[in-house]
């Protein structure tokens, strides 16, 4: 049961906030720089994902990797929707 709750992921979300947290802190010039690095690294994680996933659907004839671009797409709309209310302003 423990090894359910204990990934990658899990492990990589419980430590990129206290390393922001000790960036910010003790560097705070380079926080912006962490922040731009880790977006890279995740785009880099989720190509890699999504091309492995591409690859077990032709080998199983799965249906995931189309999936995964749905979820994505109605991710980016809803992104897309907050960013537009969030610096919509009111001009009277």
């Amino acid at each position: 049961m423990i090894k359910k709750y204990i990934t990658q992921t899990n492990i990589t979300l419980f430590l990129w906030g206290p390393i922001l947290m000790a960036i910010s802190w003790f560097y705070p010039d380079y926080a912006r720089y962490y922040l731009y690095l880790s977006i890279i690294v995740l785009l880099l994680v989720m190509v890699f994902k999504i091309i492995k996933q591409r690859k077990d659907d032709k080998l199983n004839d799965t249906r995931e990797f189309q999936a995964s671009i749905y979820k994505m797409f109605f991710m980016v709309v809803v992104a897309l929707i907050v960013f537009f209310f969030i610096t919509k302003q009111n001009h009277i």
